[in-house]
């Protein structure tokens, strides 16, 4: 029971937070901006449970020599390259037809600045925090691998709160954690997902 209140924690404290920004600003903000403001929020506690959590296993990250680098630079431009890869999926199967994707409209639809500082940057790091950093790693104590990817994969998508969305982040969270399952090191997921969510606001410019 215990185990499971760990995972539902962090997911209620950003809904909360989401739904505080949402009242309190009583629409005089964007999506994009109140996406800003809730990252703002929820960044610092987000920090401190996943670092408390790492106290049990500490793990040196070492020093970024080149081979961390190329690393790194591989993580962001996969995340753009599949981002283009499955959206294109998305549009030959027409899937924009039958479901609305609203959410994901307004969010392009506020300031390039804002979308890049809350968007590009501060959303994938709270997002791997949360998800990736503690649900994730939460289940992988009581839960084997697959079952683990696929639960804090779904639970992932699904917040995400439209079906086209759910249909796009559900692989892109299975990658994510294959990715964090084998280097240990949240880096790597936190680039993957910037690449992808910045390829993202750049398309939105043209569309």
């Amino acid at each position: 029971m215990n185990q499971f209140v760990g995972i539902i924690v962090p997911l209620l404290l950003h809904l909360c937070t989401t739904e505080v920004v949402a009242v309190v600003s009583g629409g005089r903000l964007d999506a994009a901006a109140r996406t800003l403001f809730v990252s703002v929020l929820v960044l610092p506690w987000a920090v401190w449970m996943y670092r408390k959590d790492r106290k049990e296993a500490v793990r040196s990250v070492g020093k970024y020599g080149m081979q961390d680098i190329r690393r790194s630079l591989c993580c962001l431009a996969a995340g753009g390259i599949l981002n283009l890869i499955w959206s294109g999926l998305m549009n030959l199967c027409r899937i924009h037809q039958y479901f609305s994707n609203d959410t994901q409209e307004e969010l392009l639809a506020g300031q390039l600045i804002v979308q890049l500082v809350s968007m590009g940057f501060l959303v994938p790091l709270t997002e791997e925090l949360i998800f990736r950093g503690m649900i994730y790693q939460r289940m992988r104590k009581m839960l084997p691998f697959m079952q683990s990817v696929l639960l804090a994969s779904a639970l992932f998508a699904v917040y995400h709160g439209n079906m086209i969305q759910i249909i796009f982040a559900f692989p892109m969270a299975v990658i994510i954690c294959v990715l964090y399952e084998k280097w240990k090191l949240l880096r790597y997921p936190v680039l993957f997902h910037m690449g992808c969510n910045l390829v993202a606001i750049i398309f939105g410019l043209f569309s």
